[in-house]
C-alpha cells in the first residue's frame, strides 16, 4: 500500500467515525476534588436514530391553534385581503383623483379583521373540543387501571368461591356470577380502546397531524392542581371572560377597522363617487352587525363563565361525597376480606363479590364526579383566555 493510499485510509477512517458525532462543551471539574471522572469530548447521535417526545396539553393546543383545518375560511379570506392590497399598491396615473386605491385597501382591511375574527373563533371550538378530548384520555387511562386492578382481586374472590364449590353445589351461581363479571371486564377493556383510539383520531384531526401518525400525548393525573387550586366566583368569571376570553380583542379590532373603513371613504374623489358612496353602505351595514356580534359575543362569553364556574362547584361538592363513600366501601372490603381470611362465620366468597362491586360502583360515580369537575375547569380556562 502505498503512502498516499495509507494517507487516504486513516482521513476515511476519521470521516466515518465522527458521522452522528456532536461536539459538546468541555465542563470544568468540580472544586476541592469532586468530579474525577473523565469529561466525554463528544456525544455521539446516529442519523437514524428517532425518540419522540411526549406533547403536554399547551403544546398540543398550541398546534391546534396553528393548523387546525377549520382556519381554511379565515386564510381564504386573508389571501382575497393579500390581493386587494396588491391591487391597492399598483400604480396608476389616475388614482389620485378616483375612489380606486382607497376602495381596495378598506376592502383588505375589513377582510383581514374578518379573517381574524373567523380564526379566533375557529380555533376557540378545536381547542375546547380538543381539551375535553385530553380529559377523556385521562379518564380512559384511569378506567382501564381500576378494571385491572379490580379484576386482580376478582380472581382471587373467584378462588375461593370455587374452593367453596368443591365442598358444597350451592357457591355455583356465585361462580358464574363472578365469571361473567370478568367476562364482562374484556368487553369494557375493548370500549375504552376504541373510545381511546377515536378520540386520539379526532385529536391528531383538529391539530392538522398526519392521521396514520402516532400520537404521544403526556396525560397528566385527573388530579392535577393546576386544575383545581383557585378561589373562583362566577361573577368575577364573568368579567374575566368579557374582557379577555377568546374572540373579544379580535371583536373590538373588526369595529375599529370599519369605523376607519367608513372615515376613510368620506372624501369627494373626483371620479368614482358613486362607487364609493355605495361601498360607504356597506361598511356601516357591516359595522352595525359586527357591533351587534361584539355585544351577543359578550353575554355568551359571560353566561359561558357563570355556567362552568357554577359547574367547577358543584361538581366539586359531588366529587367530594363520592370520594368519602369510595373511602367506606374500601373499608367495608378490607374488613369483609379478613374476616374471611380469618374464616369468620357469616363470611364467604359471596360477601367479598358483593363488596367488590360496591367499590367498583363508588370508584365509578367518584370518577365520573371527577371528570365532570375537570371538564367544566377546562371550559373556564379557554374563556378566561388561558389555554
Amino acid at each position: 500500500m502505498s503512502k498516499l493510499q495509507r494517507r487516504l485510509r486513516a482521513l476515511s477512517l476519521i470521516a466515518v467515525g465522527t458521522i452522528g458525532c456532536q461536539n459538546t462543551p468541555v465542563a470544568r471539574p468540580m472544586p476541592g476534588g469532586f468530579g474525577g471522572e473523565p469529561v466525554p469530548l463528544v456525544r455521539c447521535a446516529y442519523p437514524d436514530e428517532s425518540q419522540e417526545s411526549a406533547l403536554d396539553s399547551r403544546s398540543l393546543l398550541a398546534l391546534v391553534a396553528a393548523h387546525t383545518p377549520a382556519l381554511e375560511s379565515a386564510r381564504a379570506l386573508e389571501g382575497e385581503a393579500a390581493l386587494r392590497r396588491q391591487k391597492a399598491a399598483t400604480p396608476g396615473w389616475f388614482k389620485h383623483l378616483s375612489s380606486e386605491e382607497r376602495l381596495w385597501l378598506s376592502g383588505a382591511m375589513a377582510q383581514d379583521a374578518q379573517a381574524a375574527t373567523k380564526a379566533a373563533d375557529a380555533i376557540y371550538k378545536a381547542q375546547s373540543e380538543v381539551s375535553e378530548l385530553l380529559i377523556d384520555l385521562r379518564a380512559v387511562r384511569e378506567a382501564m387501571t381500576h378494571i385491572n386492578d379490580s379484576e386482580a382481586q376478582l380472581k382471587k374472590v373467584l378462588e375461593r368461591a370455587e374452593n367453596a364449590r368443591k365442598a358444597s353445589e350451592a357457591a355455583a351461581p356465585l361462580v358464574e356470577a363472578i365469571k361473567a363479571d370478568l367476562a364482562g371486564r374484556e368487553t369494557a377493556r375493548a370500549r375504552l380502546a376504541q373510545q381511546d383510539s377515536a378520540a386520539r383520531a379526532r385529536i391528531r384531526h383538529l391539530a392538522g397531524m398526519d392521521p396514520a401518525g402516532e400520537l404521544v400525548i403526556d396525560l397528566q393525573p385527573l388530579d392535577n392542581p393546576r386544575w383545581l387550586n383557585g378561589d373562583l366566583t362566577p361573577s368575577s368569571c364573568a368579567e374575566e371572560a368579557a374582557s379577555r376570553g377568546p374572540g373579544v380583542s379580535q371583536a373590538e379590532h373588526l369595529v375599529s377597522t370599519l369605523r376607519e373603513c367608513v372615515s376613510m371613504l368620506e372624501g369627494q374623489p373626483l371620479v368614482g363617487r358613486k362607487q364609493l358612496a355605495e361601498k360607504k353602505v356597506d361598511f356601516q351595514g357591516a359595522l352595525f352587525q359586527a357591533i351587534a356580534a361584539r355585544r351577543e359575543l359578550d353575554g355568551k362569553l359571560r353566561l359561558g363563565a357563570v355556567e362552568a364556574a357554577e359547574a367547577i362547584g358543584a361538581s366539586t361538592r359531588q366529587a367530594t361525597a363520592a370520594a368519602k363513600l369510595l373511602t367506606l366501601a374500601k373499608a367495608a372490603n378490607r374488613m369483609i376480606d379478613d374476616r374471611v381470611e380469618m374464616n369468620a362465620p357469616g363470611f364467604t366468597a359471596k360477601e367479598m363479590f358483593e363488596t367488590a362491586g360496591a367499590v367498583e360502583l363508588a370508584r365509578t360515580e367518584e370518577l365520573k364526579s371527577r371528570l365532570a369537575r375537570h371538564k367544566a375547569h377546562a371550559r373556564l380556562w379557554l374563556l378566561l383566555g388561558q389555554p
